[in-house]
């Protein structure tokens, strides 16, 4: 089966009317039908403008027959870009709770090291209070 053949059951199955296909992607009137007619090939120019028009068909189906006839709706660009806006939004919610960790950490290191100061305060008490302890009890 040729690319033109399966362009045309694509056509059927989505009940396009061949001159509604040629006006679409910008064909002279009849040149679908001509090259159906005599099982022509289809140009590159011609498969590009399919591709970009009609997102959905699968446009390796239409070259080897190899496939689905239909793309996965994640692979048409409006399924791209249904996927980026929700990296986008995914990224930016889990950007925000970063941001908000990172300001958690800031706070806790600041609790740390004031703790760090109290114990060596403590610390530095004890030693001094022992100190004067023994100076008294020396000099007793």
């Amino acid at each position: 089966m040729k690319p033109i053949e399966r362009i045309s059951m694509y056509l059927k199955f989505r009940s396009i009317t061949p001159h509604s296909f040629e006006k679409k992607i910008i064909l002279s009137n009849g040149y679908f039908s001509k090259q159906l007619r005599n099982l022509g090939s289809v140009g590159s120019d011609i498969l590009i403008k399919i591709h970009e028009t009609y997102e959905e068909l699968n446009i390796l189906w239409v070259l080897t027959g190899q496939g689905q006839m239909l793309q996965h709706p994640s692979q048409t660009r409006e399924g791209q870009l249904q996927q980026a806006d929700e990296f986008t939004m995914r990224f930016e919610t889990e950007n925000k709770k970063l941001k908000n960790l990172e300001s958690d950490m800031e706070k806790l290191s600041v609790v740390i090291k004031d703790k760090e100061k109290i114990i060596t305060l403590y610390e530095f008490m004890l030693t001094n209070n022992n100190n004067n302890q023994n100076t008294i009890a020396d000099a007793i």
